[in-house]
């Protein structure tokens, strides 16, 4: 049965996962090489035998083969799958068929050809992005600590539970996912982190000596005050003064400094009566003269965190076993649900995009500056293991924020300018494109191999680290 439900969890999301992903990329080649009179003589899944295939009435053959890691575009006028051409090849083209042949194409289609793969990658994406956030809106787990692991980065720094997380080494955190997403790209340890933490004190309103003909009893506290320009109904603006409930001043031997009041704390209730303005503690206070009253502020800490690396409590066999950690959970019962009309969950999918594609350039270039190991390279294996991890844990609708994730990062990785990928054929169409000629086959063979030995070499260190990857969470 365990063999039968790995099957069902891992194999299928995965073949359905990467069969989906290389047919959005290689028809976005397709597409374009169509509109643009390019003729493509074959639209493959998978390599190695064909297990299934039919040709269209415009001579493509479209077809499954019995690998499934892969795809491929084949144009005329190409020697094999992987768009060599040769001279002896495009001779043997007729006149008329020579007009259809990718090789003899001038540069600006051969550009708009080669973008068009990682571009509908990115589009797809968006597109799955869009359509979770219109239909299901936007979970968002707020940054508030719920939980510190004991002995973890943050116990030992101080932060507790019911803190909320404002930004890592200055960059500002709107959500848990970004807190994660910072702790794994912070570049140094320790990392500064600023808390906002929830206080409540009690104070009597007294006659403050630093207002001397004031004979009212106050706390000693001044608003933040804020001006805005307002638009009126006919069209004409005013500057409209308004003051916080954000601490400004805190005067002398007051009851608000005896308190521990200080500049910058953001008041939020008096006997849990929510401040909106400042005035609706004046008024408040006014109204207690002789009372004690409890007034609920929020104050900004700084902290630092020296960063584990650990396992996360009850994930030892997730997919990423150890990855630094802050050591915090958030609040469950706090998640919400953005909920967005149709053009707000368009830019939000659009936004979400660039935001995995930011954060994955933050971490390559890490890498490539060596300050980020390069174990969390992984392959076709870790893929695989992640497709059923989320398949198990997150549902339909993780497996789909998971399939746009990846689409996300195989359209980057095809942007990459190393030769035979996409990006390295896009550097060498814009140059032929700038000198108005092409390259030198013998230049561009070079450069061929030279990415060939390139990709493997990738292809060798990604399954390494998915073997070492895979006896670590099975075999330890």
């Amino acid at each position: 049965m365990s063999i039968i439900t790995n099957i069902i969890y891992y194999i299928v999301p995965f073949i359905v996962l990467l069969g989906v992903l290389v047919f959005v990329h290689e028809f976005g080649h397709f597409i374009v090489a169509r509109l643009l009179n390019v003729r493509v003589v074959a639209f493959s899944i998978g390599f190695g035998k064909k297990l299934w295939s039919r040709t269209d009435k415009k001579g493509t053959c479209w077809q499954l083969a019995a690998v499934p890691l892969g795809g491929y575009c084949q144009f005329l006028g190409d020697g094999d799958a992987s768009s060599s051409t040769t001279d002896d090849t495009l001779a043997n083209l007729s006149d008329e068929e020579k007009k259809g042949a990718f090789a003899l194409q001038p540069a600006w289609k051969k550009i708009l050809i080669v973008v068009a793969g990682p571009f509908f990658n990115y589009l797809f994406a968006a597109i799955l992005f869009f359509g979770m956030f219109w239909v299901y809106g936007k979970m968002v787990y707020p940054p508030v600590v719920g939980e510190v692991f004991e002995n973890g980065a943050a116990e030992k720094a101080g932060i507790s539970v019911g803190d909320r997380i404002v930004s890592i080494n200055g960059k500002e955190v709107s959500d848990f996912l970004s807190l994660s997403n910072e702790i794994q790209l912070s570049q140094t340890d320790p990392v500064e982190i600023v808390v906002e933490r929830t206080f409540e004190t009690k104070v009597r309103p007294d006659i403050v000596s630093a207002c001397a003909n004031d004979n009212r009893k106050l706390i000693g506290v001044s608003g933040t005050r804020m001006t805005q320009e307002v638009t009126l109904s006919d069209g004409s603006t005013e500057t409209k003064e308004t003051v916080l409930p954000i601490v400004n001043n805190v005067l002398p031997d007051s009851p608000a400094q005896k308190a521990g009041l200080q500049k910058g704390d953001v008041l939020v209730s008096v006997d849990e009566k929510p401040l909106n303005l400042f005035k609706d503690l004046k008024q408040y206070v006014m109204e207690h003269q002789e009372d004690e009253i409890a007034v609920q502020y929020k104050r900004q800490i700084s902290l630092q965190a020296h960063l584990d690396e650990k396992t996360p409590p009850g994930e030892e066999k997730s997919a990423m076993p150890r990855r630094r950690m802050l050591g915090v959970k958030s609040v469950p019962d706090l998640t919400v649900s953005e909920e967005y009309g149709f053009a707000e969950a368009a830019f939000a999918g659009v936004k979400e995009t660039y935001d995995i594609t930011a954060m994955t350039l933050r971490g390559v270039w890490q890498m490539i500056t060596g300050q980020r190991s390069g174990q969390d390279v992984g392959g076709i294996i870790r893929i695989a293991e992640m497709s059923g991890d989320v398949s198990k844990r997150g549902g339909f609708i993780g497996f789909i924020y998971f399939m746009a994730l990846i689409s996300v990062n195989l359209g980057l990785l095809n942007l990459f300018p190393i030769p035979v990928l996409d990006g390295g054929n896009l550097v060498i169409f814009v140059i032929e494109l700038l000198i108005g000629r092409e390259l030198k086959p013998t230049v561009k063979d070079w450069i061929f191999k030279f990415g060939i030995v390139i990709v493997l070499a990738l292809m060798v260190f990604a399954t390494w680290n998915d073997v070492v990857h895979l006896i670590s969470r099975f075999f330890k």
